[in-house]
C-alpha cells in the first residue's frame, strides 16, 4: 500500500534518476513537422479550414458539415480514423493525429480527396 501511495505523491526513484541522466537532451521534432506540413497543406488545399499548429501531433480542422460526429462516420467509410471535436468540447470540429508512419499519411491522401468531394468541399487544386 505504501509504495502505491508514494508513487502517486512523488516521482518514482527510477524516473528521478532518468531525469538526471537526460538533462539537456532534446527531441527531434523535424519528423512531426514534416508530417504536419504534408497533411496540413493537402487538407487546406482541399478546402478544409484550420489553424496550423505550432506544437503537438494533431490538427483540429473545422468540420465541413455541421455534425462533426456524422463527418467522422463518413470519414470512417474511407478508412480515415478521426475523433469528433465534440468529445473535446468543440462541436463542429474534428481531430486528426499525425503521430503515425509517414507512409500511412501518404496513402490516406487520395481518400481525403474523395471525402472532400463527398462533403462538397471545393478544392483549390482544381481536382
Amino acid at each position: 500500500f505504501c509504495n502505491r501511495v508514494l508513487g502517486f505523491v512523488n516521482a518514482p526513484a527510477l524516473m528521478q534518476r532518468l531525469v538526471a541522466v537526460l538533462q539537456g537532451e532534446s527531441v527531434d521534432v523535424g519528423e512531426y513537422q514534416e508530417k504536419r506540413d504534408l497533411i496540413y497543406n493537402h487538407l487546406t488545399g482541399l478546402g478544409f479550414k484550420m489553424v496550423k499548429p505550432g506544437g503537438g501531433f494533431y490538427l483540429f480542422p473545422k468540420s465541413p458539415i455541421e455534425d462533426d460526429v456524422e463527418f467522422v462516420r463518413q470519414a470512417q467509410k474511407h478508412n480515415i480514423l478521426l475523433v469528433p471535436g465534440s468529445g473535446f468540447g468543440a462541436p463542429g470540429y474534428f481531430r486528426i493525429a499525425y503521430c503515425i508512419d509517414m507512409a500511412i499519411i501518404e496513402r490516406s491522401l487520395p481518400a481525403w480527396e474523395t471525402l472532400a468531394k463527398d462533403v462538397g468541399l471545393s478544392s483549390e487544386r482544381g481536382a
